[in-house]
């Protein structure tokens, strides 16, 4: 048999294979060990996340149960629609409060049949009660929660509440009125009696005569003054051109300005073309108010200015100014208040016959500085933006680029 020769190359390829096989042998163990430790870390992640799950998934039951409680005992009638506008679910308050409520009917039509829709804007059911209605989108899924509440006895209460504040307002009112009024009526009933005298001379019963009438006129005008108040002379609420308005106020001031030697300037900043929605008669007092106060308050050569602007807010601007003692600090928190007055022989009631007025026509009026020293009283009135006309009113006349003025037949 011959002898195998010695191979020295085959026996190192041996060699190196072997090796190489050991090398991947452990690299095939490290590998199968981190995949191993990856799938034990993976499992406790997965047992953590699936017991976390657990845990909300219980909570969430949890909160549906409280929440489907809550819904039982709400006294506010919930409803789900879905995105058909077909009812899903209801509580039992729905069912209560809407007649005919059922699943799969369709919500629109069961809203036209029992609802009927209020001026105050609440809704009203056939059987009387007053509801409000709130809605919320489901989103992301189709669909809404509508919400009503049953406010009949809020209402109710509410009612009695501003009858009530009437009342009370009336009361003191009245008092007021009593204690103004008691004062001129005691001097009348005076005056009254030395006229019933039969040696009274003729001059005497003249001053008495005369004394009588105004004592009489300043009742007259304190009762005057408070209807007027009381109504907030609101009446009927109708477009009004600026231009005109003005122009009347001048005329019925004529009078007056003469009679006092007093000046007058009338500036309209508007370019006559604004309209503002209201009741003449009421604005003509309110303004006429207004420039009274300043006749009467501002001494010798009174100095009388009404100023017209449109303010960026759709709103016009009536600055009533003179050039008087002005108003003091100390009182003109009070100086809107009914009954306050500063005058012996005042009502108390003019300014604030202008404040309602002017509120009645959701305006404002405020006691901003003046120009000429004196008093300056601002009223703000929305503009009625629909009747606005573009063309100037006949009757002005163009000062300077931005100013007009009145045009007056009779000048001052």
């Amino acid at each position: 048999m011959p002898i195998p020769s010695h191979n020295p190359t085959r026996q190192q390829q041996l060699e190196d294979a072997f090796l190489a096989f050991n090398q991947v042998s452990e690299q095939l163990t490290d590998s199968y060990q981190q995949l191993q430790n990856r799938v034990e870390q993976l499992s406790r992640e997965l047992a953590e996340t699936h017991t976390d799950r657990l845990r909300q998934l219980a909570e969430k039951e949890r909160l549906a149960n409280r929440l489907s409680h809550l819904l039982e005992v709400m006294p506010a009638a919930v409803v789900v629609v879905n995105g058909q506008n077909a009812i899903q679910e209801f509580n039992p308050a729905a069912a209560s409060m809407l007649d005919g409520i059922r699943q799969g009917a369709i919500w629109p039509e069961l809203y036209q049949r029992i609802f009927t829709k209020k001026s105050s804007g609440d809704l009203c059911l056939n059987s009387g009660a007053l509801v409000t209605l709130f809605e919320c989108s489901l989103s992301p899924e189709p669909g809404k929660i509508i919400l009503l509440l049953d406010v009949t006895e809020m209402r109710e209460l509410q009612v009695h509440l501003d009858r009530q504040e009437r009342l009370n307002s009336l009361g003191n009112m009245a008092a007021q009125l009593a204690h103004q009024i008691r004062t001129p009526l005691t001097s009348a009933l005076l005056d009254s009696a030395h006229l019933a005298r039969e040696d009274l001379p003729t001059e005497r019963r003249q001053q008495f005569s005369s004394r009588l009438r105004t004592r009489l006129c300043h009742i007259e005008r304190q009762i005057k003054d408070m209807l007027a108040f009381a109504s907030g002379n609101q009446g009927l609420l109708v477009p009004i051109a600026v231009a005109p308005l003005m122009m009347n106020l001048e005329q019925m001031l004529e009078p007056l300005i003469k009679a006092r030697g007093a000046s007058f300037e009338l500036i309209d900043r508007t370019a006559g073309a604004l309209m503002i929605q209201g009741n003449q008669d009421g604005l003509l007092g309110a303004l006429m108010n207004l420039a009274n106060n300043a006749l009467a308050h501002g001494g010798a050569r009174v100095q009388l200015q009404i100023a017209l602007n449109c303010a960026s807010n759709a709103m016009l601007e009536i600055l009533v100014s003179d050039n008087g003692p002005g108003i003091a600090e100390d009182i003109r928190e009070r100086i809107f208040d009914p009954f306050f007055t500063t005058s012996s022989d005042g009502t108390g009631l003019g300014l604030a016959v202008v404040q309602s007025v002017v509120l009645a026509h959701e305006g404002d009026i405020s006691i901003v500085p003046s120009q000429l020293g004196g008093a300056s009283f601002k009223i703000s009135l929305p503009l009625y933006q629909e009747g606005r006309r573009e063309e100037t009113v006949p009757g002005y006349l163009k000062k300077r680029p931005g100013v007009y003025e009145i045009r007056s037949r009779n000048p001052l």
